[in-house]
């Protein structure tokens, strides 16, 4: 069995979003990890695989990005943006994230690259009990199979719209959920949500980014 989620919205719906949920659509491999890219791993949950930190600049083989996009994701979770879409923050004195570079595997040396990893900065905004999570729409696990006894994953995959609470706002425009979704599976690892404010929606709407779709979320 397969199955996937479509969210549809007006254009008015969006627009009048109070917060919004940044869905990553152009994925790619070989993952960070796969290209060189170090990991300490000492710190790792057991349950759920959550964890690991990075302590390298991030290297790919930046040939395998999608063509045409402005961001993008590895099937580890590591997220890139072009450098146009970096420059939005500056432009717009947007708040909550940091571009660090990236490195292109290439020929037996590292060379420096036109993209960017996507690290956010702000305070992650706490997932709130509405947020629906589980196995898929027909199974919520309700016996807790993939939801992680330290408190780091919510569940499998995310299935509701997401809900934060408010108080977790701290006037960025660019955030992540406190707790992950997913599995420690190969290169697979848990991920958070990307949560952003409508002054970043009207900026990556202004240059007609591409990449991404766009999901309503809501303060709780």
């Amino acid at each position: 069995m397969s199955w996937r989620l479509h969210r549809r919205y007006t254009a008015r719906e969006l627009q009048s979003a109070e917060l919004l949920n940044l869905v990553v659509r152009a994925y790619f491999e070989p993952t960070g990890a796969m290209c060189g890219t170090a990991y300490d791993e000492s710190s790792t949950c057991r349950h759920c695989g959550a964890g690991a930190r990075q302590v390298s600049d991030l290297i790919l083989d930046t040939r395998r990005i999608p063509k045409g996009k402005d961001i993008a994701q590895t099937l580890a979770g590591e997220v890139v943006v072009s450098s146009r879409l970096a420059s939005v923050f500056q432009m717009h004195g947007l708040r909550g994230a940091e571009f660090r570079p990236v490195l292109h595997q290439g020929r037996g040396k590292l060379l420096p690259s036109d993209w960017f990893q996507l690290v956010v900065t702000s305070k992650p905004l706490t997932l709130n009990a509405r947020t629906v999570a589980g196995n898929n729409p027909f199974d919520f696990d309700e016996r807790n199979v993939f939801r992680c006894p330290a408190g780091h994953t919510a569940g499998l995959n995310q299935i509701s719209e997401l809900y934060v609470d408010r108080a977790s706002h701290d006037g960025a425009d660019l955030w992540v959920t406190d707790k992950l979704f997913g599995d420690r599976r190969g290169e697979l690892r848990p991920e958070p949500r990307l949560l952003i404010s409508p002054r970043l929606r009207d900026a990556l709407q202004a240059i007609r980014a591409q990449g991404y779709a766009l999901e309503a979320a809501h303060f709780v």
